[in-house]
């Protein structure tokens, strides 16, 4: 009876397994590589945007630039007594702040066709997907570091979808199968547990314990 008992416990584990080994597959084959391309393109046309209104708030400025160019032109004006004559032009405002502004637009659009070709690879591999997040993050801390280190505001600081990403993750998972392999490994390390515990004497002593009498008598 016993050994009945551990053998019923054993093939209830292994069904279990099984259901949980087919669901993954069934989930796995609903995420396509279209579905995480697609995902992918719309959250790096999310970003994009964000990087190119994060450049139009620094294209006209803030006080910290007007009192750069304010002292610039100051130094300009009244150069220091005995010191050496500078050739350079005049501070040009207008024509210092749109060439940045104008530099760091054509340093986003760069950034964002460098890392183009991240999923191109057919199926994709878990090195494709690390890669395109890790650049997607670093897009946004980029962005964020260039507000703060010109002491802009960030109007823009919750418009990075997060939870989006996030799911984005989970599909991917899905697709190169990381959720099947979680759920095996974490079947397998149950069921390990499990069969410790049946091989034990305290186990069987609390199943028979649940067990009518007359079927108690028999084991004797």
């Amino acid at each position: 009876m016993t050994r009945l008992l551990h053998t019923c416990r054993c093939i209830k584990f292994n069904n279990r397994n099984d259901i949980a080994r087919q669901l993954s597959s069934s989930s796995s084959s609903e995420i396509t590589r279209s579905d995480i391309v697609d995902e992918a393109s719309a959250l790096t046309r999310s970003l994009y945007r964000l990087c190119l209104r994060s450049v139009k708030v620094i294209r006209h400025g803030n006080e910290f630039d007007e009192k750069d160019f304010q002292r610039r032109d100051e130094e300009f004006s009244n150069p220091t007594p005995g010191g050496v004559m500078s050739m350079a032009p005049p501070p040009n405002r207008e024509d210092e702040l749109r060439s940045r502004a104008e530099y760091y637009q054509s340093y986003a659009r760069e950034y964002f066709i460098q890392e183009s070709d991240c999923l191109d690879n057919d199926p994709l591999q878990e090195r494709d997907i690390r890669r395109f997040l890790y650049y997607l993050r670093k897009g946004e801390k980029d962005r964020k570091w260039l507000l703060g280190d010109m002491l802009f505001p960030d109007p823009y600081k919750t418009a990075f979808d997060v939870e989006r990403i996030e799911k984005f993750e989970s599909m991917t998972k899905t697709y190169l199968g990381e959720d099947e392999e979680e759920e095996i490994a974490e079947g397998t390390n149950t069921g390990s547990s499990e069969a410790t515990t049946s091989n034990g004497d305290d186990y069987f002593a609390d199943a028979e314990d649940d067990l009518p009498d007359w079927v108690k008598k028999h084991m004797k």
